[in-house]
């Protein structure tokens, strides 16, 4: 029998890394796998909250939707496919940052969409500024001069007024980015080569080009520590590749900021794009809270319950089948090479117990996820020393 997804498994068996939760399987069957699949560590903690990064206009950006774009009913459907799955990725909230309120077109439709959510608490924004009135005189200032400030208008008040607020702690995106933008520009940096390549074509009349370019920083005078406004303190035009390369580390840092801060994860790696921005392929030090949006629905259509998930389930379905401790065991399975083998010799083992191949109400959705994660064996290995003291 041929599985035609299992490509997918195993092209991101290299992407899963962490620190956190070791889950190993019986000892005895080591030798099916390569060892160091098995010492492979599962990261992925349902405890934290997912941020919505793939609605960000920034990283969008990167993955071919221009800024400037309208927000297509593709787009929409896109990005729905991807919050159902961000809802069962956690057992926690969603967050938007709160520039989302002004910067993503098309926003008021998608918080529309998913309203049940919003007035359940499960959709929160966060900033360092609570109020969205100081916040926006805050912003005013970062986006100056800018011909496209989406500063200068006002959200409406109707949808945000069910969304939780969630305060940021720690220091602003932008001073961040800022302190990686230094390292990055180090001959073993990220942006070495982008250095290497301006400095090509560096007018001799603007002086020393790593000078100018470590003191981006300080020339943005407290403006966004985004791609346009970086782009303007150079005196040379961009090429294709250097702009890429500089718009993909601004947004991995943006989210890297974001992440650290709130404890957070993403989902990413979809069928439309990674939007990750590198953070997993860059084996980052939160390479761990990347989850895989292909494994999920690969899991979800081993399963039987794709459909229901992406087509047929509202969104209180989602929440009722997201709180049980089935799914989240099933859930965490799709994110490790080995569970997600076990995973499917689960599935092969419980479906001819089932009536439907198919889910098509909650109630079955429930029945298979159950059935499969009873059959699904994440036994400690013998010699963890947990396992040897109970």
């Amino acid at each position: 029998m041929t599985v035609p997804q299992q490509d997918v498994s195993a092209r991101r068996d290299g992407y899963v890394a962490g620190r956190d939760l070791h889950l190993h399987v019986a000892g005895q069957q080591l030798s099916l796998y390569p060892e160091e699949r098995f010492a492979t560590p599962l990261t992925y903690d349902r405890a934290r909250p997912i941020f919505v990064q793939y609605l960000n206009p920034e990283i969008r950006s990167c993955y071919g939707r221009p800024q400037t774009a309208r927000f297509t009913e593709t787009d929409l459907a896109q990005v729905l496919h991807a919050t159902r799955l961000a809802v069962l990725a956690t057992d926690e909230e969603l967050i938007l940052p709160a520039s989302y309120l002004f910067e993503v077109p098309g926003l008021s439709v998608f918080l529309t969409r998913i309203r049940s959510l919003v007035v359940r608490g499960v959709v929160h924004y966060s900033s360092h500024i609570g109020d969205l009135d100081s916040y926006v005189e805050h912003k005013a200032v970062e986006y100056r001069g800018d011909a496209r400030n989406p500063y200068e208008l006002t959200p409406h008040r109707s949808l945000t007024g069910d969304l939780v607020w969630r305060p940021r702690y720690a220091q602003n995106t932008a001073t961040d980015i800022g302190q990686s933008w230094g390292a990055a520009l180090q001959p073993d940096g990220e942006l070495a080569a982008t250095l290497a390549s301006l400095a090509r074509r560096w007018p001799p009349r603007a002086g020393d080009v790593e000078t100018h370019l470590h003191e981006v920083p300080e020339r943005l005078d407290g403006q966004a520590f985004i791609s346009r406004f970086v782009r303007a303190t150079v005196p040379v035009p961009l090429g294709a590749e250097e702009r890429a390369r500089i718009d993909m580390f601004l947004s991995r840092e943006y989210l890297a900021s974001y992440l650290r801060d709130l404890d957070a994860a993403i989902v990413a790696d979809f069928d439309f794009g990674d939007f990750s921005c590198g953070l997993r392929q860059m084996r980052t030090s939160l390479a761990d809270r990347v989850l895989s949006a292909r494994s999920f629905d690969l899991g979800l259509r081993w399963l039987g319950i794709h459909d229901f998930v992406h087509r047929t389930a509202r969104w209180p379905d989602l929440l009722t089948l997201r709180s049980t401790p089935e799914f989240g065991a099933v859930a965490t399975a799709t994110q490790h090479p080995v569970l997600r083998t076990r995973l499917r010799e689960a599935v092969i083992r419980g479906r001819n117990r089932l009536r439907f191949q198919n889910a098509a109400t909650i109630q079955q959705a429930l029945t298979v996820v159950a059935g499969v994660a009873n059959r699904l064996d994440v036994t400690l290995n013998q010699t963890d020393p947990d396992r040897r003291a109970r």
